[in-house]
């Protein structure tokens, strides 16, 4: 997603000093030698050289509504460190830099009036300077934005803070209010200044030290397209949850995403508290991806089971469907989002995760100009809990495929057969730090969801290049726990027939015209050919850089070539095998196939024996009827492009 809009952009300030020779607790000619100036710590915008578009200056103080508070600790890195900015208030001013020796940047602290929450309430800020005596300092920083802070239980438009206090070395704090106020405030992860050298290099005692501040909100955007040969979708409409019956059906005419899950974390925060904390701090952490990294833990006042996203935008006809605009987009790039461009909506974030559903009714409507209608009902799909660990200042985008393969029924009784075959979902997760996470999701029974860690949505559907793909399975919203059990979880490699369909693929796995080891031949042409896949992985890629944990069984991954795959999930269901007899014509001069003996019927339903002669020679060709058994298996199938 683009990085201009401002929930997507990183903020900083910064911290510089300078000092002479009158060090506060080292006189060492080392340290005498490296400084200058008069060893006050001072606040300032002297950015380096980003890799994004971040807000400096004015811009970045007026999205921290010209203000941020700041705790720092110093001491020798262990619980006994002690508090030396005890939430100090920082107050932006354009054009005072200079005229003050904490000021070199518009920032300012010194002289200001000390917040209700600092130990030194209503009390003037004076000056701070670096101690030479001390091994590092700590500091963390936080903005309520336009929102105001205080001190007592929040009404509309303010933030309760629980700050951290002097007499113990406690880098956490909390933030209350409701979802709209809490989207006002920023974070900061904890950024840790040395007086000596670190490997790999960190901030030092006259370095500057950036603060990058992050809003606390996530934001969401859910869309869908469809593939479904031969036919247009319209007329989506979405249930807000599990009970409601087929026959009652679903009423609401805007993107709704819901949970059913019953605890806090398996709901959408409206309002309540969140820790921010630094769990994995210190020097001998510092190689790790999550050092000095702000997590946010939330208790929830209020929740909400269901999510309304918006309306979908939806695009024109394909062939002779009538004229109008009444349609789900039939590729990801054009995929219909739900909402106003940019289609994002503020969440609170959730790093716990929950299971993510999706159900809705719609009609398939002939592009041939026949007016055909299939109505389906009740489809369903389930994003996994590890797709939905939502993180502050991250974007995500939810996109849902709708197939020829869904769970959904064509009539409102649901004791009557499933057809045409599961729905499939992609889903993309886009992030507003330059991560990308992409699952595309089956809406079937079960619900396969494949991921590639940095996918490009834009792409159609994967990149060989990128990368490893994951799979997990849902079977009716639970997570599938047994890939690694023998013929359960499979991968093949498509050819023989061009863009295969889901349906396609069930076809081939249940009327064989031939199987050989691991490779597969359908009536219809399909080729199936045994792929490699690990199905016993315990980790999966985060967008974050650290890795999800998973349990043995319930994740599997393969490494993609160009070309296409079908994923095969066996549910264990088989049905009785039937016979099926297909029309094959020859021409008059046609050979005798090479599978003809004991094959072949002259009559459409295999009554009698089979034909013991070929009839090479007939004044106008010959039909036979070729036999064929079907398995009648149930599985899941997930067809994957990869270019």
């Amino acid at each position: 997603m683009k990085t201009k809009y401002f929930f997507l952009a990183a903020f900083a300030a910064t911290f510089a000093s300078c000092a002479n020779d009158e060090y506060i607790g080292d006189t060492s000619p080392t340290a005498l030698e490296q400084t200058g100036g008069d060893g006050s710590i001072q606040f300032g915008s002297g950015f380096k050289a980003m890799t994004r578009a971040d807000h400096v200056g004015a811009d970045a103080a007026g999205l921290l509504d010209n203000k941020f508070y700041v705790v720092a600790f110093n001491g020798d890195g262990s619980s006994s460190m002690s508090q030396t900015f005890d939430n100090y208030l920082v107050e932006w001013t354009a054009n005072t830099a200079g005229t003050s020796e904490s000021n070199t940047s518009d920032w300012e602290y010194v002289g200001k009036t000390a917040p209700a929450w600092s130990g030194i309430t209503g009390k003037t800020q004076t000056i701070k300077y670096w101690d030479y005596s001390k091994a590092q300092y700590d500091f963390i920083a936080w903005s309520p934005g336009t929102a105001t802070a205080v001190t007592t239980d929040p009404a509309s438009g303010q933030v309760k803070i629980t700050a951290p206090t002097a007499g113990s070395y406690a880098p956490t704090y909390t933030l209350q209010g409701t979802r709209d106020d809490l989207a006002k405030c920023y974070i900061a992860d904890m950024v840790t200044a040395y007086k000596d050298n670190q490997t790999p290099a960190q901030p030092k005692y006259q370095d500057e030290v950036t603060l990058t501040f992050r809003n606390l909100a996530t934001k969401v955007r859910v869309a869908l397209y469809e593939t479904v040969p031969g036919y247009s979708v319209k007329d989506v409409k979405f249930y807000t949850d599990a009970s409601t019956s087929l026959a009652t059906g679903a009423s609401a005419t805007t993107f709704n995403l819901f949970t059913s899950g019953s605890t806090d974390a398996d709901k959408f925060y409206t309002k309540g508290t969140y820790t921010v904390s630094f769990p994995t701090k210190g020097s001998s952490s510092l190689s790790n991806p999550d050092y000095n990294k702000a997590h946010v833990a939330f208790v929830a006042e209020t929740s909400e089971t269901k999510e309304d996203f918006g309306a979908l935008n939806k695009v024109g006809k394909q062939q002779d469907e009538a004229n109008n605009t009444d349609y789900l987009g039939r590729t990801l790039a054009e995929a219909s989002y739900a909402g106003t461009d940019p289609y994002y909506k503020t969440m609170l974030p959730n790093e716990t995760g929950t299971v993510l559903q999706l159900r809705v009714d719609y009609t398939l409507l002939a592009i041939d100009g026949s007016g055909e209608e299939i109505k389906i009902h009740g489809a369903t799909a389930y994003v996994p809990s590890i797709y939905a660990q939502w993180m502050p200042n991250y974007a995500y985008t939810y996109i849902f495929k709708i197939s020829d393969n869904t769970n959904g029924w064509t009539s409102t009784t649901d004791t009557d057969p499933k057809g045409l075959y599961p729905i499939t979902f992609d889903a993309v997760v886009v992030d507003s730090e330059e991560h990308t996470q992409s699952t595309i999701t089956t809406v079937a029974t079960p619900s396969i969801t494949t991921y590639q860690k940095g996918h490009d949505v834009t792409k159609n559907e994967y990149l060989a290049s990128t990368g490893d793909i994951y799979i997990q399975v849902m079977n009716d919203g639970t997570l599938a726990n047994n890939l690694k059990t023998d013929g359960v979880s499979k991968l093949y490699t498509l050819t023989g027939k061009s863009n295969p369909t889901e349906a396609d693929v069930m076809d081939a796995l249940n009327i064989q015209a031939s199987a050989s080891g691991d490779v597969i031949t359908g009536r219809n042409d399909l080729v199936l050919t045994g792929a490699s896949i690990a199905n016993d992985i315990t980790a999966v890629p985060g967008v974050n850089g650290n890795d999800i944990t998973v349990i043995s069984g319930t994740a599997a991954k393969f490494t993609p070539a160009t070309g296409t795959y079908a994923y095969v999930y066996y549910t264990g269901t088989d049905k009785t095998d039937t016979n099926i007899y297909s029309a094959v014509h020859f021409a008059k001069d046609a050979s005798k196939p090479g599978d003809w003996t004991g094959n072949y019927w002259n009559n459409p339903d295999g009554t009698g024996s089979a034909v013991v002669t070929f009839d090479s020679s007939p004044a106008e060709g010959v039909t036979y009827y070729r036999h064929y058994t079907n398995l009648n298996k149930v599985y899941g199938v997930k067809v994957i492009k990869v270019q």
